[in-house]
């Protein structure tokens, strides 16, 4: 998308360099109000030329009838129900003049705010600036002829997509609640499962245009504050146009952005993030996405599941390892097999070997080829099914994969073992979602050496990843910590999830 509009930029007589000039308003330059009010009516209109959005309503105050003055908003973006309930109707039938006595020492906004509008969330703002920004929030806003101050009554409404079950992490015993679009619902649900005031959110605005709202959450007392200072302190540097999900975040406080592995942790699950503010991570909440990031973010996360604590631990325990046996079977079986076949045909039974070369008599193609095409065609097989509609996405992911596994079998392009070998390769990857991405490149690279040394290329790359590993960092925390380096009082909670008593007393 952003490729395509820089494209045309030259076309368009519009750069980067000059985006900012845009912005109607400077924001080191404020207009202040208290000006005539039509003067005030024809600043908006040129602010928001072109936007058909913008309402402006005159009306008269019943307690102050000559002084003219009028409310505006954006249509879409406000409970026009409670607007007229709570500030037109008292505001135009409610004379209260008799109660007010002397005036000379208020204004007439602070009058409505204190002893008129009804509705909770009300204030004053005293410049043009900060009206379009509330404007723009969703606010409405009441402007009064010569006023110094605009009152603003934050009404906000609009449709949103309901408390769901997160699709991509399921879970059959848990809590089944996901978050939404709205960063207050998402606030909402936290603080429903964290009844302390230690519970912190620091709300900062990022987006030039957009003017995302982001909330950073964390325990006080138990996050370390350099943390929360390094995770402000990222935040408040960037500078973009638009923020429009929390992967736009992600990119700029990454500690290793040009890193395969994931140093931020993402989640749709409030139970799950209310688990690691408590470990002492720090989450950051973005408006209008689902997807919550967590940091530091620590390489045996991805072992571990919010469900590993809902049942009893020697379960929870063997799980975990079952996930890491996966992991190292969708990492390194394709490479093993090639490796097998072209250096070490010694290690197999001799009847295993002579099955397998009868299989790939047939095939024209070399092993490395063969493996390399048939990941290609599962991966484009995943694809297809994330990217189509979800009625047929499923029935394409199945019917394609039996359908084409079969037709290269009989076309003599694979042989049966690499297609069971391809296949389990891609039902373990399921197993551990967070490193999908990464864990194709490793076996991509591990497939490469195994063709090219056997097994010694395999443990080359494998001692290369980890030591890459050992390198990483995430907000300054060791990637692979507790193991490296190692902590002993910590590796009960990592492959081996200890006795929930003993997890708590020690935390508390």
């Amino acid at each position: 998308m952003f490729r395509k509009i820089t494209g045309i930029m030259k076309y368009l007589k519009y750069s980067p360099a000059n985006r900012h000039s845009l912005t109607p308003i400077p924001k080191d330059v404020e207009e202040k109000l208290g000006l005539d009010i039509e003067t005030t009516k024809k600043r908006l209109d040129e602010i928001f030329h072109h936007n058909e959005g913008l309402i402006i309503r005159p009306f008269k105050i019943r307690t102050f009838p000559r002084n003219r003055s009028f409310i505006c908003y954006i249509e879409g973006l406000v409970d026009t129900d409670a607007m007229e309930l709570n500030v037109l109707k008292p505001l135009m039938n409610q004379d209260i003049s008799p109660f007010l006595g002397i005036k000379t020492s208020k204004t007439i906004t602070s009058v409505l705010v204190e002893e008129m509008i009804t509705s909770v969330n009300t204030f004053l703002v005293g410049s043009l600036n900060q009206v379009v920004d509330e404007l723009l929030k969703g606010g409405t806003v009441i402007i009064v002829d010569e006023s110094p101050s605009a009152v603003v009554i934050s009404a906000t409404h609009w449709e949103t997509r309901g408390v769901t079950e997160p699709s991509a992490e399921t879970v059959i015993r848990g809590p089944r609640e996901g978050f939404n679009e709205d960063i207050t619902t998402n606030i909402t649900l936290i603080r429903r499962k964290v009844k302390s005031p230690k519970l912190k959110f620091e709300c900062i605005t990022r987006g030039i245009y957009s003017k995302t709202n982001l909330a950073i959450c964390y325990i006080d007392g138990i996050a370390s504050p350099k943390i929360v200072e390094e995770v402000k302190s990222r935040i408040e540097k960037i500078n973009i146009d638009v923020v429009l999900e929390s992967g736009y975040i992600e990119e700029f406080i990454d500690d290793q952005p040009f890193s395969t592995f994931p140093t931020v942790g993402t989640t749709e699950k409030p139970d799950v993030v209310v688990g690691k503010i408590f470990e002492g991570r720090v989450a950051i909440l973005c408006d209008g996405t689902p997807f919550v990031l967590t940091v530091p973010h620590l390489a045996v996360e991805h072992l571990q599941t919010s469900e590993d604590y809902y049942i009893k631990w020697p379960f929870a325990t063997t799980l975990r390892i079952f996930r890491l046996l996966a992991l190292v079977l969708t990492a390194t079986l394709p490479a093993v097999y090639v490796g097998v076949q072209t250096f070490h045909h010694e290690i197999i039974p001799f009847k295993l070997f002579l099955s397998i070369v009868s299989s790939r008599e047939p095939i024209p193609l070399s092993s490395l080829t063969e493996a390399l095409l048939m990941i290609v065609i599962f991966k484009l097989i995943n694809e297809a099914g994330i990217r189509m509609p979800k009625a047929v996405g499923q029935a394409i992911s199945i019917v394609g994969a039996i359908v084409l596994g079969q037709g290269v079998v009989e076309a003599g392009i694979a042989s049966p073992l690499m297609i069971i070998i391809v296949a389990l390769t891609a039902i373990t990857s399921f197993v551990v979602p967070g490193l999908q991405n990464s864990i194709f490149l490793i076996r991509i690279l591990l497939l490469l050496l195994a063709s090219i040394v056997g097994f010694y290329g395999i443990a080359f790359g494998l001692i290369f990843i980890f030591v890459y590993m050992c390198n990483l960092r995430s907000f300054g925390v060791p990637y692979l910590s507790p193991f490296a380096p190692t902590s002993v009082e910590d590796l009960e909670d990592t492959l081996i999830r200890a006795p929930l008593w003993t997890l708590l007393i020690k935390r508390r």
